[in-house]
């Protein structure tokens, strides 16, 4: 679909555009301040807040207005506190008139230790659409916030400080970012490892990213063009950590580009695998209480892999490139750029070096997210 601006609802545009763009962005921008808005499906109305960003004074606000207050969690959050077996959709819990701040926050994985009563956790019995709680924990991910909302249903006057969302238009959000990346600046930056070298910037209106393409070389558009798709990483690449193995992947897809004569890295701005840096940082210390990698991001209530490659794609294709040989490790990245229209054509290897530090997480990606190649002679 391509959201061009005469495609966009033109009887309902305002001098800032498509209205349901700016009610998106408005929405994850006010859970990110730690303020409340309004999801609605049909006639059912939740005001929800994340708990990651909740301040005491609201929390008191919200309880003193709810009939029943209630904590949304994935089915992911849910399984790692043991309260629901293997749950198929989002998991809600009554939050009595007594539960405290702290408490809930530990609930939710943001707090700093674990709550020490589950056994006095109840499951809520409440009926609102399924819909719901999905959209709200869609919006909290667009903001790289954890994925548990405190909510409460709400079929009482407009609120003029409250902003209101359509479950229906959520999903448009991760098309308005693919389709709203811009070329925003560039220049010539000679590399350690490849000095004929280009950095162009692409900045995406209805997200929080920026992403650079890195183009090296003369890569050919007419040609296969050798490309690597790397997720920023602020530990690995700029600090040398040692947990991972991101930025030895980076400096050798940098080399191996300029000896192939050219080609383009994608810096994607989806630390963490798309969970953001502070979740990533809440994630090793879960690690460090004997979690691997897949584990503790499941712990935090994400996915294993929460990126997708749709701002990749569009960046290749506003550089005319569609025929590629991937530098990877990862068969999702193949078969995500496959499906947004990417002919791949070809892999490339890149196997890092082991150290006590990173064993456990690059036999996690080989064992359990398929990687391959992830170990010296593999």
């Amino acid at each position: 679909m391509n959201l061009r601006a005469a495609d966009v609802r033109p009887a309902q545009r305002t001098i800032n555009g498509d209205p349901v763009a700016l009610g998106i962005d408005r929405a994850v921008a006010e859970l990110r301040r730690g303020r409340v808005i309004r999801i609605f499906d049909g006639d059912r109305h939740l005001l929800i807040a994340a708990v990651e960003t909740l301040r005491p004074p609201l929390m008191q606000r919200m309880q003193s207005t709810a009939r029943e207050l209630l904590l949304l969690i994935t089915p992911e959050r849910a399984e790692a506190l043991g309260i629901a077996d293997s749950p198929k959709g989002p998991v809600t819990i009554a939050c009595p008139p007594g539960t405290g701040f702290e408490e809930l926050r530990a609930l939710a994985g943001v707090g700093t230790v674990e709550p020490g009563a589950r056994a006095s956790l109840s499951l809520s019995n409440w009926t609102g659409p399924s819909t719901l709680s999905a959209a709200a924990f869609q919006l909290a991910k667009a903001g790289r916030l954890v994925p548990a909302i405190v909510a409460f249903e709400n079929g009482g006057p407009d609120d003029a400080s409250v902003v209101d969302v359509a479950v229906g238009d959520i999903p448009r959000q991760s098309e308005l970012v693919r389709h709203s990346l811009k070329r925003t600046s560039h220049s010539k930056v000679p590399l350690a490892d490849a000095v004929d070298s280009e950095t162009v910037l692409f900045r995406d209106e209805h997200g929080l990213g920026e992403h650079v393409a890195v183009l090296i070389g003369q890569p050919d558009s007419g040609t296969i063009v050798p490309v690597r798709l790397h997720s920023a990483c602020l530990t690995g690449d700029l600090l040398g950590s040692l947990r991972c193995d991101c930025g030895e992947q980076l400096r050798t897809a940098v080399r191996r580009i300029a000896e192939l004569g050219g080609g383009i890295l994608l810096y994607l701005d989806q630390e963490g695998r798309g969970i953001g840096l502070a979740n990533k940082l809440r994630a090793y210390a879960i690690q460090d209480t004997g979690l691997d990698t897949v584990d503790a991001d499941r712990h935090l209530g994400f996915h294993p892999d929460e990126r997708n490659y749709e701002v990749a794609a569009a960046i290749l294709e506003q550089l005319g490139v569609s025929r590629i040989c991937l530098l990877t490790n990862n068969p999702q990245k193949i078969a995500a750029m496959q499906q947004q229209g990417i002919d791949v054509l070809g892999r490339l290897p890149l196997v890092a070096s082991t150290n006590s530090h990173n064993e456990r997480y690059l036999k996690a990606k080989r064992d359990r997210a398929g990687h391959l190649g992830e170990a010296p002679g593999e």
